[in-house]
């Protein structure tokens, strides 16, 4: 009977272990987060798809997704409204965010996709590198 029950426990956790060792189930589903964004990206290495509500553009949030889960958050800073010194007060994650694993902020001279000014893009990351390494 006790061999039954370690054969039975073993192959539970084998069966569990791809969901647990993705490094992604303990984050939230873009669709409980925001179920009316849309995608403004194909997936991209290391970030997953992008999501965002229209009308937060281009601010942010901005989703990065991956399997469904929010594997990180992105703000996007126009460079002349940076100049001018402006504030950016309250800014909501729409969320409960996990715990952050690191934060990115890159320079993009020629913007991002309709965005065709200089910008800052901020990334508030989720998952660890390394498990975003596999995506």
């Amino acid at each position: 009977m006790k061999l039954k029950t370690v054969v039975l426990a073993t192959a539970c956790l084998a069966l569990a272990a791809p969901v647990a060792a993705d490094g992604l189930a303990h984050l939230p589903m873009l669709s409980d987060i925001a179920p009316d964004a849309v995608a403004i990206s194909p997936h991209v290495p290391q970030m997953g798809e992008h999501w965002a509500e229209p009308a937060n553009l281009p601010l942010g949030p901005i989703y990065c997704v991956i399997d469904g889960r929010v594997v990180c958050v992105e703000y996007m800073f126009l460079a002349s409204e940076l100049a001018s010194g402006a504030n950016w007060t309250g800014i909501a994650t729409r969320m409960q965010t996990p715990p952050v694993s690191r934060i990115d902020m890159e320079f993009k001279a020629d913007g991002v996709g309709p965005f065709q000014e200089p910008l800052y893009q901020l990334h508030i990351y989720f998952a660890e590198t390394e498990v975003l390494a596999a995506h």
